[in-house]
């Protein structure tokens, strides 16, 4: 009898807290998205060679680390100028927004370009950006993602939309 009263119970807590863990895998997989894309373009800074510019070795991280987003999709990443406070400019020239494949299909492959397409104009061009001493400017990198329930079972819990972000100051061209 005590069975039949409890094990319901006790179901539906492993179920929560599978849940809470997918939720927190995914999390932590964006978090780390944002925190390599904001050093890969803390490194490259001004760099351009050809059609690659330093966002386009930015996206190609934050997607690289997205791939390991299992219960979920990517939305967008933007790249931006980042204030005292590590948020996001109030002028919209120092900010470029990215959006994924609407069928969240990323290149996962080491190799390629990447398949995040500019929302904006961009216009926050990576020779514009200040990587001089003694006040270099500081790239922040926003990740948002939606993460999809594992089981299903919650009514209540729809599609859940979920954000990172990370902030790096630019280093300084040291190459002369």
């Amino acid at each position: 009898m005590e069975t039949a009263i409890v094990l319901p119970m006790l179901l539906m807590l492993a179920i929560g807290l599978t849940e809470i863990a997918m939720l927190v895998i995914d999390q932590m997989a964006v978090a780390n998205a944002a925190r390599e894309g904001a050093r890969v373009g803390a490194a490259a800074g001004q760099y351009t060679s050809g059609s690659i510019d330093a966002d386009d070795l930015i996206l190609r991280s934050v997607e690289q680390a997205a791939c390991h987003i299992d219960n979920g999709k990517l939305v967008r990443v933007t790249i931006y100028e980042a204030d005292a406070a590590g948020d996001l400019p109030a002028d919209l020239s120092k900010v470029n927004a990215y959006a994924a494949p609407i069928s969240g299909s990323l290149n996962c492959t080491a190799s390629g370009s990447t398949t995040l397409t500019c929302e904006t104009s961009c216009p926050w061009l990576p020779a514009n950006r200040n990587n001089a001493m003694p006040t270099p400017a500081n790239l922040g990198v926003l990740v948002e993602f939606e993460h999809n329930p594992v089981t299903g079972l919650f009514p209540f819990v729809s599609t859940l939309s979920l954000s990172d972000r990370a902030v790096m100051r630019i280093e300084p061209n040291t190459r002369g």
